[in-house]
């Protein structure tokens, strides 16, 4: 297709050198069929290629990311922690396992829960919640592979080994936190 292009744009400098004036009809006829032929190949370059990719369901409703994304426990409102707004993230996602981290409010995690337990009981709450205590300030959460508990406001960044990140949150969840937008 290269070698094409080259031809004619070999041709069609050629064709523009000669003096117009002393070209006959039959040469110009040629040329502008040849300049046609040019337009054409190089229309068919220009077309892009058909690329729409269907959106990803889960990419649909994101509008935004935890700039560092916080846990705490229930003193913190769950949702979209900003520079100005600091809220517990509630959706979280597991690098380590690619699970949905679950917040448990209210509670903490006894200090007999394990990797396999989490992994043979995840994601189901009945049997999460066998290990559960009761703790009134507290919040729990898990994945596959890791868990945690806090009361206290902690960036995710101050928690050795967890590997959890924000799935992004959509604006719709903020409106229907915040009856008052």
């Amino acid at each position: 297709m290269a070698d094409d292009i080259d031809e004619l744009l070999d041709e069609v400098e050629d064709s523009l050198s000669h003096d117009s004036n002393t070209s006959s009809p039959n040469m110009m006829v040629s040329e502008s069929v040849k300049t046609d032929d040019l337009k054409d190949l190089l229309d068919d370059i220009d077309e892009q290629p058909d690329t729409d990719l269907p959106e990803h369901p889960s990419s649909q409703s994101i509008d935004g990311r935890c700039n560092s994304p916080l846990l705490a426990g229930i003193s913190v409102p769950p949702g979209i922690s900003t520079g100005v707004t600091q809220r517990a993230c509630d959706r979280l996602r597991c690098l380590k396992c690619d699970m949905v981290v679950v917040t448990i409010d209210g509670f903490c995690w006894s200090d007999t829960i394990d990797y396999l337990f989490l992994r043979d009981n995840y994601p189901d709450m009945d049997r999460l919640c066998a290990r559960l205590e009761p703790q009134r300030v507290g919040r729990a959460y898990a994945c596959q592979c890791q868990h945690c508990s806090l009361t206290e406001p902690t960036s995710l960044t101050c928690l050795e080994g967890i590997q959890w990140v924000c799935g992004g949150h959509s604006l719709d969840d903020e409106t229907d936190d915040n009856p008052d937008a």
